[in-house]
């Protein structure tokens, strides 16, 4: 789990995803670009996206893999998305049900989704996107 690196010019970009791995590739990809927060689940996603509000601090553009170890990515963000406005790309290497997707855009759970393996170079594209 991580903190932002605190340069205030940059959006910054929350990841989620229980497979360190990818977390790390993520995370090196867009660390240049944007400010990055790590979890490894859907209890510290929670627990940092809390203590970044609190500081008064803002998370542009949560990334939340869709099976955690410890919860579904659908309870994490409609949570997160009871608490704030931050936009969120649901990422999967699972089949999700067509109703449960339309459900979460309806509710503006999500903003977006994309299965795995992603491309890092659309992952970019889709945050760049969202953040206009």
């Amino acid at each position: 789990m991580s903190s932002p690196d605190e340069l205030p010019s940059k959006r910054t970009v929350m990841i989620c995803e229980d497979e360190e791995d990818i977390l790390d590739l993520y995370s090196s990809f867009i660390r240049g670009k944007f400010n990055v927060i790590t979890a490894l689940s859907g209890e510290a996603c929670l627990s940092l996206y809390r203590e970044e509000r609190d500081r008064g601090r803002k998370v542009d553009i949560l990334l939340l893999d869709h099976r955690l170890g410890d919860m579904l990515g659908d309870q994490v963000e409609c949570k997160i998305k009871e608490m704030d406005d931050t936009k969120t790309i649901l990422i999967t290497a699972y089949e999700i049900d067509d109703t449960v997707l339309v459900d979460l855009r309806e509710r503006e759970c999500i903003i977006a989704e994309m299965e795995k393996p992603v491309s890092l170079p659309d992952l970019e594209k889709k945050i760049q996107q969202l953040l206009i």
